[in-house]
Order: C-alpha cells, then sequence, then structure tokens
C-alpha cells in the first residue's frame, strides 16, 4: 500500500496522460473503437483517484486539507449517485410521472461538470501531498 501511494502522483499523471492521448488519437484517426477505450480510461481515472484519496483520507501520514475533505465529499456524492443509477437500472421501478427518471439526468448533467474539477482537484491535491506528506523516519 505504501509503494502505491508513494507513486499516487506519477500513477495519476501516467493516467491523466493516456487519455489525453487516446482522445487526440481518436480525434485524428476517427476509429469507433477508441471511443470505447476513452470510456474504460476515464473510469479507471475515477476509480484510481478515488480510492487513492479515500485511503490518504483516513491515514494519519496525509494532511487533511479543506481540498482532501471538498475532494470526497463530492467525489463520494458522484459514485454513490452512480451506484444508485445503477441499481435502479437493475430493478425496474413504476415510475409513471418520470420524476426518478428527471433526478438522474440532472445527476448525469452534474457529474458531466464535475468530473474534469475532480480530476484535476485530485492532481493538485497528490502534488501538495508530494510536497507535503508527513515523512516516515526509517
Amino acid at each position: 500500500m505504501k509503494t502505491i501511494l508513494t507513486y499516487d502522483l506519477r500513477i495519476q499523471q501516467s493516467l491523466i496522460l493516456l487519455f489525453l492521448a487516446t482522445i487526440l488519437a481518436a480525434i485524428i484517426t476517427k476509429q469507433e473503437f477508441l471511443g470505447v477505450v476513452i470510456i474504460v480510461e476515464f473510469f479507471l481515472i475515477a476509480v484510481a483517484q478515488y480510492s487513492l484519496n479515500i485511503i490518504k483520507a483516513f491515514s494519519k501520514k496525509y494532511v487533511k486539507t479543506d481540498s482532501r475533505k471538498v475532494y470526497v465529499f463530492i467525489s463520494s456524492y458522484v459514485v454513490i449517485g452512480f451506484l444508485i443509477l445503477i441499481l435502479s437500472s437493475l430493478f425496474k421501478f413504476e415510475d409513471p410521472e418520470q420524476n426518478l427518471k428527471n433526478i438522474f439526468e440532472l445527476m448525469v448533467m452534474s457529474w458531466i461538470f464535475l468530473s474534469p474539477i475532480l480530476i484535476i482537484q485530485s492532481l493538485m491535491i497528490s502534488f501538495f501531498d508530494a510536497k507535503n506528506s508527513i515523512n516516515e523516519q526509517p
């Protein structure tokens, strides 16, 4: 676990650069399969960043900043909302007025705006952690 947290910044940077390179390749080559690759890479970034930041939030080694607290709160909203969306699609609910559908449409729209902000914020948190983490004595 220590090794993953040590290379946290490099992992995130590599995933983001791979994601941007795939987007560029998709634009240039216009290959349809790259759309699926982009989606997979996006979720890989999300899982990596969320997992690393949750681990750091509960670790005594890392400073409890407001930025980290905000990130964990907002990203948890996205993750929990996404899981609820998946569960609601598995179970067919009768919703004659489409209220549930409208709520999920609003949530998805908020995710579109929040995702790039969360990616950048997580990267900034990792830059801060790389400079300010409490180093363990050998």
